[in-house]
């Protein structure tokens, strides 16, 4: 894949020197003068390239970031129905359970891993559940566990979503094209200049800081938080009484 991405930019860029060099034979081109039209596209071109990129990676992991989200609470809905049918043993050990997943697994799951700790908390539960005398109770108790297994499992696959690792570079490079075009086509250094093109470099710095620290949905200045579970725990003590 990431061949792919080289190879396909390569051929863009060779096939922009070939267009250049049939048509770009002018007097104008030739003296090295630029027109106003064409610092324009040139300029628009650069941006655009670096917008393109941003967006692409800002919405897809915007999308991981809110899937993800979606999950936790999907869980957490299964761990609520879990509770409600729970026999008054099975309680407790449920509520260790989402105790753990906000702990310790969700400090795991930003290094992209499960924490043994909680599947050994989660499998303790279904221990206990097989031991009840009562065949109603645990086929329900087991049914409701079920549910959460297969949602836990979907929220910990979110651990590993990314999007293609070439767009990264991508995002840089076409940042430095912003920058470079300006003294490329003339931008000399002067304070106004300097002051300029300085905002712009400070505008697309926080853009590029900020998508590569986007780039998992449990790490960086946004990310998924463990509130459906702290939710959780708020309606476990709800439905024992307080």
């Amino acid at each position: 894949m990431i061949l792919g991405f080289v190879l396909f930019a390569l051929l863009g860029g060779l096939a922009a020197v070939i267009v250049l060099a049939a048509f770009g034979r002018t007097t104008r081109s030739r003296e090295g003068a630029f027109s106003g039209g064409a610092l324009g596209f040139l300029g628009s071109a650069s941006l655009s390239s670096f917008i393109l990129v941003a967006a692409f990676l800002i919405a897809g992991s915007w999308a991981n970031i809110n899937t993800a989200r979606g999950h936790t609470f999907d869980e957490a809905r299964a761990l609520n129905a879990a509770y409600t049918d729970a026999d008054p043993t099975t309680r407790p050990l449920l509520r260790s359970y989402v105790t753990s997943v906000i702990g310790s697994e969700w400090t795991s799951m930003a290094r992209g891993t499960a924490s043994p700790a909680t599947w050994s908390d989660l499998d303790t539960v279904r221990a206990h559940v097989e031991t009840l005398a009562n065949p109603a109770v645990r086929t329900q108790e087991l049914s409701d566990l079920a549910a959460v297994y297969t949602t836990r499992q979907i929220r910990l696959a979110d651990t590993s979503a990314s999007l293609p690792a070439p767009l990264y570079p991508a995002l840089i490079c076409t940042g430095l094209l912003v920058l470079l075009y300006a003294p490329i086509a003339g931008l000399t250094f002067h304070l106004r200049e300097s002051i300029a093109l300085g905002l712009v470099g400070a505008i697309v710095g926080f853009g590029v800081y900020m998508v590569l620290h986007m780039t998992h949905p449990y790490v960086g200045p946004i990310h998924v938080t463990p509130v459906a579970y702290t939710q959780s725990l708020a309606r476990f003590a709800q439905l024992s009484g307080g």
